[in-house]
């Protein structure tokens, strides 16, 4: 957002109302935080914030953990006065010891607003105050924030341009661009646009025509670091007509470097009206990314169809990364409705891929056929998921092992059949013997 308050020293104390540009339609509500930053051993604060009360209502007003840090009892206690258009806020700790103070940054309250007509206003810090155990009062500065619906708004076109089609070497554009509704008299502009230099590189900026249309312009581009570029633009004398409604400030060329996401973060952003005031307004980045997300599983054997109830049977699936990012993901197998297993795969690389064996043990399982199905986790933004799932052509049959005869038994029918041999072969002599006497 545009910061429309006094730069301080890093090492003061900061009261400040966060975010400083807030723009919602009437019969909405939002939230605004009063932040401190830079403080050292408050046991006290208080805020006075005011407002126009023909554009906004305070419906609430909440104590965050800044000084009673969850652990400590305070007095907390804030004045709603709407028809005015000021909200009074206090708190204190209250009987706690010295160390019990805070320091650091954090949210002192949270303010809920409803928006009553369209507008605008400032939602004005004063009468702040900061003490310490000893009730010393502790130096600091504050920082107000704004209110204005409708509101201008720059930002990146398209706010989001996730395209892997855009391989290295490659080009694109992205236009800044300004919706502006009822704000008149903007005479100049300026932003800064932040991404990843691995990513991309900017080949080309060229002023659109927002502003030239009504007069000649100076258009200034700087490129302060790797990965940043400045542009200002700035009509030259007075125009007779002054731009007003939406349209194009600047076109940026990209190269693509590598494969990757950034964010293409714009900030440090400024309009200007013909008396060099600012125009408060609202300012939105974009997201590029050319990353391909894609897994997929190639093939799934396992070592033998027919199993016996009992065995162990070793299932090889086989993985590939096909997008252009190393990725780690889970792999699971099934037989029909009963998961077998997982194992996970760490950091795959682009275009690689991974054999993995999956023991499957039977040893619990039912006769009958088993449909075994290998599925990759799908990843986030991944778009071909079809891939990420693959069944095993042959169905894998499950019967019970052939009934054997135990040992002992087996031992023990010969000995009978020995036993039942020799007594006939007893029987067969003796009876001989006896033929042979009559």
């Amino acid at each position: 957002m545009l910061s429309i308050n006094t730069c301080v020293a890093q090492s003061e104390a900061v009261i400040y109302v966060s975010p400083d540009v807030n723009s919602v339609a009437p019969g909405e509500s939002f939230n605004v935080e009063v932040n401190i930053r830079n403080a050292e051993n408050v046991y006290s604060w208080m805020f006075n914030l005011t407002w126009d009360p023909t554009v906004l209502n305070v419906t609430n007003v909440q104590e965050s953990e800044f000084l009673n840090q969850t652990i400590y009892a305070t007095i907390f206690q804030p004045y709603i006065y709407n028809d005015a258009g000021y909200v009074l806020v206090v708190c204190v700790l209250q009987g706690q010891p010295r160390s019990s103070s805070a320091s650091g940054d954090g949210t002192l309250a949270i303010v809920t607003f409803s928006v009553e007509d369209t507008g605008n206003t400032t939602m004005h810090l004063h009468d702040t105050m900061l003490m310490d155990y000893d009730y010393s009062e502790i130096s600091h500065v504050t920082e107000d924030g704004y209110f204005a619906y409708p509101i201008a708004k720059l930002y990146v076109d398209p706010p989001i341009l996730v395209n892997p089609s855009l391989i290295p070497d490659s080009t694109f554009n992205v236009n800044i661009s300004i919706s502006i509704l009822d704000v008149e008299n903007v005479y100049s502009w300026m932003f800064n646009l932040t991404w990843d230099p691995t990513v991309l590189n900017v080949t080309n900026v060229q002023e659109s025509e927002f502003l030239s249309q009504d007069g000649e312009t100076t258009f200034d581009v700087t490129y302060p670091e790797a990965g940043t570029v400045c542009v200002n633009c700035t009509l030259i004398g007075q125009p007779i007509v002054t731009p007003k409604g939406n349209g194009t400030l600047a076109t940026i060329t990209f190269s693509v470097e590598h494969y990757g996401n950034t964010l293409l973060d714009l900030h440090n952003t400024r309009l200007l009206d013909n008396e060099l005031t600012e125009i408060s307004h609202s300012y939105e980045g974009s997201y590029f990314s050319n990353v391909i997300y894609d897994i997929a599983v190639k093939s799934i054997e396992a070592s033998t169809y027919n199993v016996k109830v009992g065995d162990t049977v070793p299932i090889t699936v086989t993985v590939k990364n096909e997008g252009s990012a190393a990725e780690t993901f889970n792999v699971r197998i099934w037989a029909n409705i009963s998961l077998i297993g997982t194992i996970p795969v760490t950091d795959l690389s682009s275009d690689d891929q991974k054999t993995l064996t999956f023991d499957w043990n039977t040893h619990d399982i039912a006769e009958g056929k088993y449909v075994i199905k290998a599925e990759a986790d799908i990843l986030p933004d991944e778009t071909d998921t079809n891939d990420n799932t693959l069944i095993m052509e042959n169905v894998i049959q499950v019967t019970q092992p052939e009934q054997q005869l135990p040992t002992t038994l087996i031992i023990a029918a010969v000995i009978m059949i020995i036993i039942i041999l020799l007594v006939a072969i007893m029987f067969y002599y003796t009876k001989r013997k006896r033929s042979l006497k009559g």
